[in-house]
C-alpha cells in the first residue's frame, strides 16, 4: 500500500465529488469576486459537473494506485498521462462548446 497515493486519491476524489455536486464553487475567490454580469453568462452547475468529474477521474487513479500493488509504477504513468491528454481535450472542448454559456 502506498500511502500518499492514498491521501491524494481521497483528496481529489473528494474534491471532485465536492464540485461535481454543485458546492465547490461557492467557496472559490475568483467566482465570490466575478461581477454578477459575468456569473449570468455562465452555466455553472453543468460546467462543475464537468470539472467534478475529471477531478473525481484523478483521484480514483491515485486510489487505484494506492491500494492495487499490481498497478505499478509505469501502468500508473500511463494512466496519468491518459489523463493530462483527457483533461487538455475537455479543457478545449469546454472553451469551443457553447454547452457551459448562456445566450
Amino acid at each position: 500500500m502506498d500511502f500518499t497515493c492514498i491521501f491524494f486519491g481521497f483528496l481529489f476524489t473528494f474534491a471532485g465529488l465536492w464540485f461535481a455536486f454543485g458546492k465547490g464553487y461557492l467557496h472559490l475567490s475568483l467566482w465570490k469576486n466575478m461581477p454578477q454580469k459575468e456569473k449570468d453568462k455562465l452555466r455553472i452547475i453543468p460546467l462543475c459537473r464537468n470539472i467534478g468529474g475529471i477531478i473525481t477521474l484523478n483521484g480514483v487513479i491515485f486510489l487505484v494506485k494506492g491500494f492495487l500493488p499490481l498497478f505499478s509504477s509505469h501502468w500508473f504513468v500511463y494512466a496519468m498521462i491518459a489523463w493530462m491528454i483527457l483533461a487538455g481535450l475537455d479543457v478545449w472542448y469546454i472553451e469551443k462548446s457553447n454547452r457551459y454559456r448562456r445566450p
